[in-house]
């Protein structure tokens, strides 16, 4: 990369040195690998300079925001909301499904690092190893991180809460978040809240018994002996 002026090649730096001080009509400035930065340029020395800092991006953040609002106003509303793109519809070869509804996906049912946040998880509700548990958990943030260590936790800051917090990171759409809500006591009877929970906008704290499905009426008719769950 280089800087130009006026986006015009007449007035352009580069750094001849590679020393962060830009020269007119310089070399190119070589960035060492794919991703993300941060570039600055310093205009206010006699000496421009320059900074390039590679930026630690957690890449689970697969966000479709073209054209859709953050807020929900409408939950009927698919522009409503940031879309998610964690799945996509396609073959190994990228040619598209076979229905355009319908996916051909495999749905991951069991992973590593599911197990990896479990054991996390169980290591600090049964006052086991701290600094175990946090190698856990930044053994699957290094990989959400590309690699770098740059966005791993301390076991002084690891908490349930994290714990919670960092499997809805790792496995939203795998269907774990209800039930982690459950078991972390989140999910009914409390202040945790979030937008259309109890079908209000605001999100409400909703009764005790949702925590339980029913049991439904085809499965009752076929067995007489069994008890609707309290609630329902």
């Amino acid at each position: 990369m280089k800087f130009r002026a006026n986006d015009d090649w007449a007035l352009n730096y580069g750094d001849d040195s590679a020393n962060a001080t830009l020269e007119q009509n310089g070399a190119n400035i070589k960035i060492p690998s794919g991703g993300t930065y941060q570039i600055k340029l310093y205009l206010d020395k006699p000496d421009y300079t320059y900074s390039i800092e590679k930026l630690s991006l957690d890449g689970r953040a697969l966000f479709y925001t073209d054209g859709q609002s953050l807020e929900i106003a409408d939950i009927s509303q698919f522009t409503e909301g940031y879309a998610l793109t964690k799945y996509r519809n396609v073959t190994t070869a990228g040619a598209a499904g076979s229905h355009p509804t319908f996916v051909d996906n495999d749905f991951p049912l069991f992973r590593i690092e599911d197990v990896l946040l479990m054991k996390a998880e169980a290591l600090l509700r049964s006052g086991g190893s701290s600094s175990e548990a946090a190698q856990l958990v930044n053994t699957v943030r290094q990989r959400a991180y590309g690699g770098g260590t740059a966005a791993n936790v301390n076991a002084a800051d690891l908490t349930l809460d994290f714990i919670l917090d960092e499997r809805a990171r790792e496995l939203y759409w795998e269907g774990h978040r209800r039930t982690d809500l459950v078991r972390f006591g989140k999910f009914s009877e409390t202040s945790y809240l979030w937008p259309w929970k109890g079908g209000v906008k605001e999100g409400v704290s909703t009764s005790k018994h949702l925590d339980i499905f029913p049991i439904p009426a085809s499965d009752r008719g076929a067995n007489p002996n069994l008890q609707q769950n309290p609630g329902y």
